[in-house]
């Protein structure tokens, strides 16, 4: 079963000691856990935990991103992820994960299955993801949000386990 794409969405920041990264506001990990534990509840997938190493190559790659003039992609690791980007000081960890969250609209939980417009959402309530890991970078104007997910959610064939409806049903 193979990993499948997730469409642009979130960098953040969070390592251990909140470290800015080249213009960029720290983030605050607690924050960045609050907001997808919110939106995981109401789809009973258990809490987040930060994690400091997640985290890291999170921001390798909001950095990476930046020094390449701001060419949003994804990294390709070993960790699911999203990505966002907006006008800088505009979005903040509960904004950030809140359009990626938006994306629920357009998910067919009858079919399951991956989507280019519901990915994002997907890899938030994901219920065998345990961990997540945030950087920001800034760059051209905008701040650029990265989240990587372990593990990473959006296997084909299990989403039907993993994505549940709101209510939990």
């Amino acid at each position: 079963m193979g990993l499948v794409g997730v469409a642009v969405v979130l960098a953040v920041t969070w390592p251990a000691a909140r470290a800015r990264s080249k213009g960029a506001a720290a983030i605050d990990p607690k924050a960045v856990v609050d907001a997808h534990n919110r939106v995981r509840a109401k789809h009973c997938a258990p809490p987040l935990q930060w994690s400091a190493k997640v985290a890291a190559s999170a921001q390798r790659w909001a950095n990476n991103i930046r020094d390449r003039g701001c060419a949003l992609g994804h990294s390709g690791g070993q960790y699911g992820e999203n990505l966002a980007a907006g006008t800088s000081g505009m979005l903040d960890a509960a904004a950030v994960v809140g359009m990626w969250y938006d994306e629920l609209k357009h998910f067919n939980f009858r079919s399951g299955g991956f989507s280019m417009k519901t990915g994002h959402f997907t890899q938030v309530v994901w219920r065998g993801t345990t961990a997540v890991g945030c950087g920001r970078s800034q760059c051209n104007g905008l701040d650029v949000w990265i989240c990587q997910y372990d593990p990473p959610g959006n296997v084909e064939g299990q989403y039907r386990q993993n994505v549940s409806p709101l209510g939990c049903r």
